[in-house]
């Protein structure tokens, strides 16, 4: 039978510190604690203009990315995907993405595209309706050149679709920062946050 608690007449008299230990007491513990997990928040950007958001610097022993943004918008000129790219040491990797995108249309109607290279992983189409969502990268093995990634987003403020996608990208370089924006068309920034979180 598994023990419930812990029997303190078993432990050694010296089991903490040549002390008896009581676990009735309060104790202060020092020095750093490692291998204990946990996610690192990146800082938020709220862009107003510009066509990049770049998130950089990140760390080489990370495992899981999320990207979270909240009432994205961009101008309208054109049309075009909104993307995330991934980049190395050599600077932002612009193709390998080939995906498929699926989404509910109006009515029942459901679309789904054929699949493309559209130079990042696709958030949304079009950049004139605000949208909320989140993307999730994650690494395939001990290295830090493939990743998996999967994202969900929709509109912030009408009935506009969502949209669903997912890609695998292999990188020439360790993965040390991220991009969003656009896939075509001249569109800048206007409205919304972004921001990351990651752990190892």
């Amino acid at each position: 039978m598994a023990l419930s608690k812990i029997d303190t007449a078993g432990l050694a008299a010296d089991a903490v510190d040549n002390t008896i230990l009581d676990l009735t007491s309060n104790f202060a513990f020092t020095g750093t604690i490692t291998g204990a997990g946990g996610y690192t928040q990146g800082t938020k950007v709220s862009p107003t203009s510009g066509t990049t958001v770049d998130f950089t610097g990140i760390p080489s022993d990370v495992k899981v990315i999320h990207v979270l943004f909240n009432e994205i918008e961009m101008s309208a000129n054109g049309s075009g995907w909104n993307i995330l790219q991934l980049g190395d040491s050599d600077g932002f990797e612009t193709s390998g993405y080939t995906s498929a995108v699926d989404y509910p249309g109006s009515g029942n109607n459901f679309v789904a595209n054929v699949a493309a290279d559209n130079n990042g992983l696709k958030l949304y189409y079009y950049g004139a309706t605000k949208r909320n969502g989140f993307v999730t990268i994650m690494r395939m093995s001990t290295d830090q050149t493939q990743w998996v990634m999967w994202g969900r987003s929709h509109a912030a403020e009408s009935n506009s679709y969502s949209v669903y996608s997912a890609v695998e990208k292999t990188l020439s370089g360790d993965l040390t920062q991220l991009r969003v924006t656009h896939s075509g068309g001249s569109f800048t920034f206007t409205h919304g946050d972004i921001n990351i979180l990651y752990t190892s």
